[in-house]
C-alpha cells in the first residue's frame, strides 16, 4: 500500500478556496506586515512612530505591492519560511498569523507573485517568485506533471541569485503582478474602505471626538489598542477608522437623517482564569434610526486591532431582533484572552470554552444595552417628536376655531372629538418622556429641548377646557357668509348643504371648506 498524500488541490482550498473574497488578501498581507513590525520593534530595530506599512495601487499596469518596514526574514532562513506551507514558528498568542497559510492568498489573484526580503545588519535581498499562472495549469485535473502539495507548490516558487542592499534596510514586500480588474484589488477608494474597516489603523482625532476618550480607557486597563501607519497610494495619505462625529441613519423615512455621536460607553471582563477576557466601547447617539453607513454599522470584534468577522457577527449575542438590534448600534469589541484564537477564515472564532464565556458574557450586555438604548432611548425620542407634533396639532386646531373653522353641528362634534383625542394621546406620550427624564434617558445637551416641549405641554392641557368651550358657544361660521338679501329659509338651505358637504368631505377639510368658498362666491350676490 502507499503513503497517504496532502494532494496538489489543498493548493486550490488554500487560495481561493480560504479567500474566496478577494479583498480578504489585502487583510493576509497587512497581518503579516503588523507581526513582522512588532518583531522589530521588540528587537529595537525601529520605533514604533517609524513604523509603517506602505500600499501601492496601480491600476494601468496592474500591479500591487504591499511593503512594510518590519524585522524581514534573515536569508538563510528564507527558503525554508517561504516554501513552508502550514507550517510557521509564530505561537498563536502574540501574533496575528500563526498558521503559516497567508502568504498564499494572492496566489489566486495574480499571474505572479514577488516576495522580496532583507533583514537588519544582512547586505542582501532574497527575491522568490511564484508563477500564478503555471500554477492554474497544474491544478487541472487532466495534469499529471505533480501530485501533491509541496511538489506543486516547489515547482512554480523560484528563487533569484541574492542581490546586494543596503546592511541598514529591513523590509518585506509583496508584488501582485497581473492582477484581473474583475477582481476588484485594484478599485482604490473600495481598497481604502476596506481597510479603513478592517486593519489595525487608529481613529482620525479630528474626525472623531470620542477617540482620545476610547484610547485613554483601553490604557487604564493596561489594553492599548495596537494601532499601525498604513499609508496609500504615491500621495502617501494614512489609512483611519470610518469612525467621526455623526452616523448616517437614512434608512428610514420617519427619523432624522444624523445621529450625533454624544458619547461612548465602555465594557470590560476577566476570564474565570482571571485573565482580561474583552475589553469594547459603545457610541451614544440618539438611537433615531436604523444606522445606514455599513462602514461603522453594526458592533465589530477586533483581535489585535483587526477585524474578526463582519458588521453582523455580532447579531446573534442580541436576545431577539438581533440583525435590526446590531443595525442601530456602533462600537467595537476587541478580544483580549490568548485562548480566543480566530479561525482559520477570520469570520468568527475558535469554538472553546474562553469563547463560550465571551459569548454568555456579551449576550448579558447585548440584552442590557438593547432594552436601555434602542428600546428606551428610542421609545423616549419617539414619545418627545410626538409629544411635540400633538402640541402643533392642537395650536392648529386653536387657530382654526378662532378663524371659524365650525360651519355645522357634524364640524362642530369633529373639532370636538379630536380636542379630546389629541389629550388623551398628549397624556400617555407625556408620560413616557416624564418617565424617560427620571431614569436619565435624555442627555445634558437635549435638556433643554426636553424641557421646552414639556412646557408647552402644560400649557396646552390648561387650554383644552376653554378651547372645548369654544367649540360648544360658537356660532357657525357660515352665519355671515349670504349678503342680508337672503331670506331665512334661503340661508337654512345653504346651512343644510355645508352640513353635508361637511359630513361627505369628513376626512378631506380641507376640500370641504374650499367647496364652502367656492358655494359662497358664487351666492355672494343674490340673481335675481
Amino acid at each position: 500500500m502507499g503513503e497517504p498524500v496532502a494532494g496538489k488541490f489543498l493548493l486550490e482550498i488554500l487560495t481561493k478556496g480560504m479567500y474566496s473574497n478577494p479583498m480578504h488578501v489585502y487583510r493576509e498581507y497587512i497581518q503579516n506586515s503588523t507581526d513582522s513590525i512588532d518583531k522589530a520593534v521588540a528587537g529595537g530595530v525601529i520605533s514604533s512612530s517609524e513604523a509603517a506599512i506602505h500600499i501601492e495601487i496601480d491600476g494601468a499596469k496592474q500591479r500591487i505591492i504591499i511593503h512594510d518596514n518590519g524585522y524581514g526574514i534573515p536569508a538563510e532562513k528564507t527558503r525554508k519560511i517561504l516554501l513552508s506551507i502550514g507550517d510557521s514558528d509564530k505561537n498563536g498568542m502574540d501574533e496575528r498569523g500563526f498558521r503559516g497559510i497567508g502568504r498564499l492568498a494572492g496566489l489566486a489573484y495574480a499571474k505572479e507573485v514577488n516576495f522580496v526580503t532583507s533583514t537588519f545588519g544582512e547586505e542582501v535581498k532574497i527575491v522568490m517568485t511564484c508563477d500564478c499562472v503555471k500554477l492554474q495549469r497544474l491544478l487541472q485535473k487532466s495534469n499529471a506533471e505533480t501530485s501533491d502539495v509541496m511538489e506543486t507548490f516547489k515547482a512554480i516558487s523560484s528563487f533569484a541569485d541574492p542581490q546586494p542592499e543596503d546592511k541598514d534596510a529591513h523590509y518585506f514586500e509583496v508584488q501582485m503582478i497581473g492582477v484581473p480588474l474583475e477582481s476588484g484589488l485594484l478599485e482604490e477608494n473600495t481598497v481604502w474602505s476596506y481597510l479603513s474597516e478592517t486593519a489595525p489603523v487608529d481613529f482620525n482625532s479630528q474626525q472623531f471626538s470620542q477617540a482620545q476618550k476610547i484610547r485613554d480607557y483601553f490604557s487604564e486597563h493596561r489594553c492599548p489598542i495596537p494601532c499601525y501607519k498604513i499609508i496609500r497610494g504615491s500621495r502617501k495619505l494614512p489609512i483611519y477608522k470610518p469612525y467621526s462625529r455623526t452616523l448616517s441613519t437614512g434608512k428610514q423615512v420617519k427619523t432624522r437623517n444624523k445621529d450625533s455621536v454624544r458619547d461612548v460607553e465602555f465594557v470590560y471582563a476577566e476570564a474565570s482564569d482571571g485573565k482580561p477576557l474583552y475589553i469594547g466601547w459603545l457610541a451614544l447617539t440618539d438611537f433615531s434610526g436604523i444606522i445606514s453607513d455599513e462602514a461603522v454599522q453594526g458592533i465589530r470584534f477586533r483581535k489585535g486591532n483587526i477585524l474578526v468577522g463582519n458588521n453582523t457577527t455580532f447579531v446573534k449575542y442580541f436576545p431577539s431582533e438581533g440583525h435590526n438590534a446590531n443595525r442601530m448600534f456602533a462600537g467595537e469589541i476587541h478580544a483580549l484572552h490568548n485562548e480566543l484564537i480566530p479561525n482559520s477564515q477570520r469570520d468568527d472564532f475558535e469554538p472553546n470554552a474562553i469563547y463560550n464565556e465571551m459569548r454568555q458574557a456579551l449576550s448579558k450586555w447585548a440584552g442590557e444595552i438593547n432594552k436601555k438604548y434602542r428600546r428606551g432611548m428610542s421609545e423616549a425620542t419617539s414619545a418627545l417628536r410626538r409629544l411635540n407634533q400633538l402640541n402643533a396639532e392642537q395650536k392648529e386646531l386653536e387657530e382654526k376655531i378662532d378663524s371659524g373653522a365650525i360651519t355645522s353641528d357634524e364640524k362642530r362634534e369633529q373639532i370636538a372629538e379630536k380636542l379630546k383625542q389629541i389629550a388623551k394621546k398628549r397624556e400617555v406620550e407625556e408620560k413616557t418622556v416624564r418617565n424617560a427624564q427620571v431614569r436619565g434617558t435624555f442627555d445634558v445637551d437635549r435638556k433643554e429641548t426636553v424641557e421646552k416641549v414639556l412646557s408647552q405641554t402644560e400649557i396646552a392641557a390648561r387650554k383644552v377646557t376653554s378651547l372645548n368651550k369654544k367649540v360648544i358657544n360658537a356660532d357657525y361660521a357660515t352665519k355671515h357668509d349670504l349678503p342680508t338679501s337672503y331670506s331665512r329659509d334661503e340661508r337654512k338651505l345653504y346651512q343644510r348643504i355645508i352640513t353635508v358637504i361637511d359630513t361627505f368631505f369628513n376626512e378631506e377639510p380641507e376640500t370641504a371648506e374650499k367647496l364652502r368658498e367656492a358655494i359662497k362666491s358664487e351666492l355672494s350676490v343674490k340673481k335675481k
